[in-house]
Parts: C-alpha cells; structure tokens; sequence
C-alpha cells in the first residue's frame, strides 16, 4: 500500500490570492456599473428636461401664432395682427419691425431690441376663437416658466403678387432647470 502524505505547510496560498484578485475585479466591475447607472440617470433626466423646454417652446409658438391670427392674449378679445402698423423698431409690446428692405439684426432682437414690454409672455387659460373653435392656452407642468416671444413683421413683395406680410416669431423656453433652455424661431404667413 502506497500511502502519500501531502504537507499542509508547503502550500503557497495561490487559492487564496486568485480569490484576492477575483474579488477586487467584481469589486471595479460593481463600481462601473454603479457609475454608469448614475451617468444614464442624469443624461435621462437631462433629456427630459430638454423635452419639457422644447414642449414649452412649441406651446409658445402657437400661442403666438394664435396672437397673430385672431386674438390679442392679453384681453382675449378678437384683434388680429394685419400688417405692421403696430410694429415699431424698438419691439413696442413685443411686435418689431425695422423697415422696408432692412435686414432683422443677426443678434436676437429679444437682447437687442427689446423695450420694458416686451418680450411676450406666455399666459396659460387664455382663450382664443380661430374659425369658430374655441383655443384654451394648456397649463405648462409645475416648475416650469412660461415661455416668452416676439414678432418679428417682414414685409415682402414676391414677384407677380402684391405686398404680403410674414412674422418671425422667436420664443424662449426653459426647463424645469434653469440652465436649460430652447430658442425656437419659424416665420409664420397667417
């Protein structure tokens, strides 16, 4: 009979350092993906602010298309926007207009321009009447600052047609944090 005797003393400990190092890697790995977590949950939360500012911005543009069609927010009474009669280069209650074959400022007129009145602000439950439908202007989510805006009047002659009359409307809107924001602009022909 063949008897071995191994010697419990001269074993080095390799079990017990590969198990070391085995745990330290679960360890990092644990701690990436924890990092990780946190990084998708503030680009998240970023991307749904940025949601809010851009849905609160849509919101101003039609509000102030619907300014430029039929209503006048602030009284909620019919008076629609003909022309540029009430436009005046200094932005007057948030309507701008610098002259026949003058080019807008390249900087936001909203810095540049504006007067105490203006910009326009955005005012949730006003009413307007387009058509025969009736337009309540939605409630923006708490925390949120209403948008603001103005109009711009361009006055253009294309050929083979008479005078017309587009509005660039430019609208500011912010998140629930105040460090995001959404500049919105389109040139609207009513």
């Amino acid at each position: 009979m063949n008897r071995q005797f191994y010697d419990i003393h001269k074993q080095a400990g390799a079990v017990f350092v590969t198990g070391l190092i085995f745990l330290m890697v679960l360890t990092l790995l644990g701690i990436t993906v924890a990092k990780m977590a946190t990084i998708e949950e503030r680009m998240s939360g970023n991307m749904r602010d940025r949601m809010i500012a851009m849905q609160a911005a849509e919101m101003g543009l039609r509000y102030a298309e619907q300014h430029i069609r039929d209503n006048d927010p602030t009284t909620n009474t019919p008076k629609g926007i003909e022309g540029v009669e009430e436009f005046d280069a200094t932005c007057t209650a948030g309507l701008c207009y610098y002259g026949a074959a003058v080019a807008a400022p390249a900087v936001s007129a909203s810095t540049t321009y504006c007067t105490p009145t203006c910009p326009l602000s955005y005012a949730e439950n006003n009413v307007f009447r387009t058509d025969g439908f009736t337009y309540t202007a939605p409630a923006l989510p708490n925390g949120v600052l209403a948008p603001t805006y103005i109009i711009e009047g361009i006055q253009k002659t294309p050929p083979g047609s008479g005078l017309r009359y587009y509005y660039r409307i430019t609208v500011r809107a912010q998140g629930l944090k105040p460090g995001t924001v959404v500049w919105l602009q389109e040139v609207f022909r009513p």
